[in-house]
């Protein structure tokens, strides 16, 4: 008798815990639940409110848009000027994943700046869930959820600014994350078809934004490298077909733009682009390499702790099995544009965008790690605050570690509401405006601003492309100003000039 009691006793206490445990399971699964709708809304507040006043339309943006409009208005893939169609400059910046959804939204509802910033917001939010994903692929959900919540945030990183825009900073980052997301899910058994998915991922990134090239088509070759001397964990088709299929990927976009283009200004192009890599992505400037530093270095990109993050990132990436060797797939990518950024670009925050954006799955894995798996229990703390010293020191810096985490994130954070919420003055609008009232739309207006010939439908001239280069190096590098190479304006004068 005095066993059977026993056993029942055992059995309540079980029971008991059992009963306890599911509650608890529900009351995190509700929590959770609360939590995901919050930040859905957040994102989507960030992501739509006052989608046309911020940012205000500028230079590059009004360039891209210059060609879906031409698509829908002429049928013809091009930028335009008053002097005819222009083959070349924004249909190479920016690839056809970005053009041809906006071009089908304007032949759908109308040519305008909140239809193509509402393409853009989808490229957004797809973005964010890819990033999502791959952080998933490398922890658990609290790593993702704060990898998410550093890349949306980051005053470096510049999520939101980019993404409400007509850039292809952001759908290139989409197609990237998505690539790699796939690709280190099933990274020892992956079937041909994925690898084959991959490397169009990664082919459609590069297409879309040509900076993606720069830093994935060395990021894959090192990778490789370091599988096939370092790591040896996978074989060789893992890398050498996602690598085929991406450059095939690129190459075909760019036959089939000297196919469609004509020889003539394929040779243009080339020597556009040959001139802009020099302008920009080549420059090797001692004064721009220290400008670039002390910016990845500051307080804008993780509070100033991008260096310790590389350091950390190398060390993850050391052991010799697949959660290493994804790590440093993932290092080598990161190292490889931020090196670039600082030894060879001009020092545009946006070329670090792809380095940056990756750089914030580091920075969660490393509080990650330090916090015990981002752990907030409060009773946990006040106990600790009741016993020994060192279970109290523990505590203490676990949570000095968060609270800086959050202000790492909440600090940008309300940097960006606030210029959402009070947007600077919207200038191209308001000129815009000025334009349709009072000047005739068949007047010739000679004006350096693209965005101009997207909000209204006058008669510009833009400045050749190559002056916009050599603008670049007499403002970024002292070289000679473009006035001396341009006098478009003395020979034909326009009605006016913006």
């Amino acid at each position: 008798m005095h066993e059977t009691d026993m056993q029942r006793k055992a059995n309540d206490l079980i029971k008991s815990a059992i009963t306890r445990i599911s509650i608890g399971q529900q009351a995190g699964a509700v929590w959770q639940s609360i939590a995901t709708v919050i930040a859905v809304v957040v994102v989507l507040f960030l992501a739509l409110y006052r989608l046309t006043d911020y940012p205000v339309t500028w230079f590059d943006e009004g360039s891209h848009l210059h060609v879906p409009k031409a698509l829908v208005r002429f049928g013809v893939y091009a930028d335009y000027s008053g002097e005819g169609f222009r083959y070349y400059g924004p249909t190479v910046g920016v690839g056809p994943t970005v053009m041809l959804p906006i071009a089908a939204a304007f032949k759908l509802f109308g040519i305008g700046l909140l239809q193509a910033r509402l393409v853009m917001v989808l490229y957004l939010l797809a973005a964010i869930y890819a990033f999502y994903r791959l952080a998933l692929v490398l922890g658990d959900r609290r790593l993702a959820w704060v990898a998410t919540a550093l890349l949306v945030t980051s005053r470096g990183v510049r999520l939101m600014e980019y993404g409400r825009q007509v850039l292809g900073e952001v759908p290139g980052l989409f197609f990237m994350a998505a690539g790699l997301a796939l690709w280190l899910a099933a990274w020892e058994k992956a079937s041909r078809q994925r690898l084959v998915l991959v490397g169009l991922l990664l082919g459609l990134a590069m297409i879309t934004k040509n900076q993606y090239l720069l830093v994935l088509a060395p990021a894959l070759g090192l990778a490789w490298l370091a599988n096939l001397v370092y790591y040896r964990t996978v074989p060789q088709r893992v890398f050498i077909i996602p690598g085929l299929v991406s450059t095939a990927c690129f190459l075909l976009w760019q036959i089939y733009m000297v196919m469609y283009l004509g020889p003539a200004t394929a040779r243009e192009n080339l020597e556009l682009l040959r001139q802009q890599t020099a302008g920009a992505a080549l420059v090797f400037s001692p004064q721009l390499m220290k400008e670039s530093l002390k910016y990845l270095l500051g307080l804008e990109v993780y509070l100033g702790m991008l260096l310790p993050i590389l350091v950390y990132g190398l060390i993850i990436s050391l052991p010799r099995r697949r959660e290493g060797q994804r790590w440093g797939m993932l290092w080598i990518l990161m190292v490889v544009n931020l090196a670039w950024y600082v030894v060879a670009s001009i020092g545009w925050p946006r070329y670090a965008f792809p380095g940056l954006a990756v750089a914030s799955l580091f920075v969660a894995s490393f509080f990650h790690r330090l916090t015990d798996g981002f752990q907030v229990r409060g009773t946990v703390l006040w106990k600790a605050l009741r016993g020994e010293d060192a279970v109290l020191q523990k505590y203490a810096l676990r949570w000095a570690m968060l609270i800086w985490l959050s202000v790492m994130m909440a600090r940008p954070l309300l940097y960006t509401v606030r210029h959402i919420v009070s947007p600077p003055p919207n200038a191209p609008v308001a000129m815009a405006v000025y334009l349709d009232q009072n000047v005739p739309h068949d007047a010739l207006i000679e004006t350096f601003e693209p965005e101009m010939g997207f909000l209204t439908d006058h008669n510009y001239h833009f400045a050749p492309p190559i002056i916009l280069q050599q603008a670049v190096r007499h403002v970024w590098l002292g070289g000679p100003p473009p006035s001396e190479s341009y006098d478009f304006v003395q020979r034909e004068p326009p009605i006016m000039c913006w």
